[in-house]
């Protein structure tokens, strides 16, 4: 018995062994021999040249050898093609390259000896010079910050870089804009509402000096902050409470998602964990309601009802639906955290970026165990054991519908596809993700392992503080929603198809900064909003425009119209109408009707419902059947990923602004809060405008509203002054 024992143990403490003994290997390979194979083979030794016949990208390349016969024999230095053509007096290889040096040659005589390990399902990409590396993949390094002569208008770093810009154009940053224009800028920037007149009154009359950085921080602490964030961040990640598709079922539990969002930007959550905890909270943070509720990130896009319950298992159209569900996955998280348009690498290797039909199906495999579907969380201990609360969120376990089904965490095989086609598989891929990043790796080794930790893995490839992209993109994200357009106008693509950095010395000092300064994207807006450079006016200068008509060079503010939830936000909150209330199911501004197939039915809105009179944020979001008033106002369409919405002028603006049921009935109780407070007509008239616009009516506004109002009646003056372009548009 004792001898069995120790024989056991003996064997045990031999695979002990030779596990260890492998790692150590694949270590060494990742380590030394990968990066120099990358750097000095791999240019002319992919899998798309090929040159001689011969990959050295994959373990299963090197095996195949090229037209030469093998390349490599195991644990034979000297029977290795590989080392004979790259040592000796006169190498052959690199070609048109200086050749190794003698410890490149020893590393790769070591590789070889010890058996040239090379770790499962790892692939290799050839590493280009930084000079000929893509701008937005190249490794983050701090700049100067630049030495500009108006010296006396530098606030933030930020002025340096923009100050020392228009210097080099031959231009001036414009004058600031007063107190009264700067009020308003910020509510609508940081919480989406108009100041009532008391605060613009309070904030005219602040002699202290720091009366502005005051604000800002009064503005940040409001819980109006995270509500108007989470818009934008909403239209990113293409939130809706419905599927799409055909049907365009409601989903009743999408809506913990989107609290979600709101509370994360609220508590100013760093945003490393707010990436972890929508792509893996589950992992990282299983004991937490936000753990769970975050997942709504990865279901938050269009869901094909009909092709994920009802076509049967097995089928070709089965396999697609799946594809393109996962498809959506992929693609939102990468454009949304890294502004890489991998899904352009479905069907072909990218045509324009270093991304492959390999890297693009590796992050598929990320996903391969997850579904869409409803998944409990639970609030707090005072949660009713029996209605646990659910979410629509990435889940592996739930009930069964038709032929949708779970995957009880077991990762479906994931193909490489010809064409894209689900008919052309051509071989099986592990998880991963883009190669193109030097010192990150692009596959992940995780045979046997749970679910989830595909999805940390890549969490942890995303957020970590050598992958330039995450930074640069969060970074320009925010400066685009302060601006009206990012230092980079293609929030979405860093790539070759997109745009280029305005101020790519800017971009890198603030994402530097944001990366290594606690991740708090508070402390980012606060950095932007205090400097000179978003304090200037809006005002017209015709020198500059004939040569930056564009203003990408911000010589002065950009006036902007307001999005659809502020113009809508801002009329209820004037006609003292608005209801603050937080967080839960969504309000409808529809009739609805489901008979298999719903009908959202508009027409029987009732602007006077209060559950109506929420903030926009909360309003239920269909995706096949828009709210009418919404869309003329450019409100986005929930199936698309929008890293930025139209500004459009047109007429049926104009007609929806006058005449909709809505605005009719809001300047009505406009009317009626003003008569409320009693006085003459030319008082109730100067209120009015107070209330809308923030500031009274000159001596000439005010004759003719009087005499309007006296013609018409209050209730059609005030629907004038909602009419204004001063209460469409911010300066």
């Amino acid at each position: 018995m004792n001898r069995l024992r120790t024989l056991a143990a003996l064997c045990s403490w031999m695979a002990l062994a030779g596990s260890l003994a492998q790692a150590a290997d694949e270590t060494f390979f990742r380590r030394q021999v990968a990066p120099l194979l990358e750097q000095h083979c791999l240019r002319c030794h992919d899998q798309k040249l090929r040159r001689g016949g011969l990959s050295l990208a994959t373990a299963a390349d090197l095996a195949a050898g090229g037209d030469s016969g093998p390349t490599v024999v195991s644990g034979k230095p000297s029977e290795s093609l590989l080392l004979s053509m790259v040592s000796g007096d006169k190498p052959k290889m690199p070609k048109k390259a200086a050749p190794l040096k003698p410890q490149q040659v020893a590393v790769l005589q070591k590789w070889i000896s010890q058996g040239a390990a090379w770790p499962k399902d790892l692939t290799l990409s050839a590493r280009k010079e930084p000079s000929e590396i893509w701008w937005s993949l190249r490794p983050l390094a701090r700049p100067v910050v630049p030495v500009v002569k108006m010296t006396d208008r530098v606030r933030t770093p930020i002025d340096a870089f923009i100050f020392h810009r228009l210097e080099q154009q031959g231009m001036k940053p414009s004058a600031e804009a007063d107190r009264r224009t700067l009020i308003r800028r910020l509510y609508f920037d940081l919480i989406g509402l108009p100041p009532e007149p008391a605060n613009i009154d309070a904030f005219l009359r602040d002699p202290a000096p720091d009366a502005y950085e005051r604000l800002v921080d009064r503005l940040l602490e409001s819980p109006r902050y995270g509500e108007r964030w989470a818009r934008h961040w909403l239209d990113v990640v293409h939130y809706g409470d419905t599927h799409g598709y055909d049907k365009d079922k409601v989903r009743p539990h999408a809506w913990p998602y989107r609290d979600y969002v709101i509370r994360a930007f609220n508590e100013d959550r760093p945003y490393w964990r707010f990436i972890k905890e929508q792509i893996a909270g589950d992992v990282f943070y299983p004991d937490t309601r936000d753990g769970i509720t975050a997942l709504g990130f990865l279901a938050a896009g269009p869901w094909d009802f009909v092709g994920q319950v009802e076509l049967r298992e097995g089928t070709l159209d089965k396999n697609i639906t799946r594809n393109l569900d996962r498809d959506d996955m992929v693609a939102t998280v990468m454009n949304t955290f890294t502004s890489l348009t991998v899904q352009c690498a479905r069907c072909h290797d990218h045509k324009f970026d270093p991304i492959t039909q390999e890297d693009y199906y590796s992050l598929q495999a990320v996903f391969a165990a997850v579904d869409r579907a409803d998944r409990p969380y639970k609030i707090d201990s005072q949660t009713d054991p029996k209605q646990p609360a659910l979410v629509y969120a990435a889940a592996t376990h739930f009930a069964p519908e038709g032929s949708f089904t779970p995957t009880g965490g077991k990762p479906r095989p994931i193909y490489l596809l010809k064409r894209g086609s689900e008919k052309n598989k051509v071989r099986e891929v592990g998880p991963g993700t883009v190669a193109c990043l030097t010192g990150l790796p692009s596959r992940f080794s995780l045979t046997d392992r749970p679910e989830g930790e595909r999805r940390a893995a890549l969490a942890h490839w995303i957020t970590d503080p050598r992958n330039p992209l995450t930074w640069r993109s969060i970074v320009n994200r925010i400066w685009h929603y302060h601006f009206g357009q990012g230092l980079v106008d293609t929030p979405n693509d860093f790539g070759r198809m997109g745009g280029l950095p305005s101020h790519p010395e800017l971009l890198d000092w603030l994402a530097i900064r944001f990366r290594d300064g606690g991740q708090s994207i508070k402390q980012l807006h606060r950095l932007i909003v205090t400097s000179s450079t978003y304090r200037q006016v809006s005002r017209h200068n015709t020198d500059h425009a004939q040569s930056d008509a564009g203003n990408r060079f911000l010589w002065r503010m950009n006036r902007r119209r307001l999005d659809a939830e502020s113009i809508r936000d801002a009329v209820l909150a004037v006609s003292g109408k608005l209801d603050l209330k937080m967080y839960g199911p969504g309000f409808r501004t529809f009739g609805f009707l489901d008979d298999h197939s719903p009908h959202y039915k508009y027409e029987e809105y009732n602007p006077d419902d209060p559950a109506g009179q929420r903030r926009s944020i909360y309003r239920f979001v269909v995706r096949s059947a828009p709210d009418p008033f919404m869309e003329t106002l450019d409100c986005p369409d929930p199936s698309l990923r929008v890293e930025k919405r139209n500004e459009s002028l047109t007429a049926l603006q104009a007609l929806a602004l006058l005449n909709d049921k809505f605005m009719l009935r809001m300047a009505e109780h406009l009317a009626a809060r003003v008569e409320k407070k009693g006085g003459e007509l030319p008082n109730q008239v100067a209120a009015t405008h107070l209330l809308a616009l923030g500031r009274e009516p000159t001596a000439e506004e005010g004759r003719l509203l009087i005499d309007y109002a006296h013609k018409h009646g209050l209730a059609n003056a005030c629907r004038l002054i909602l009419n204004t372009n001063e209460f469409s548009f911010v300066d």
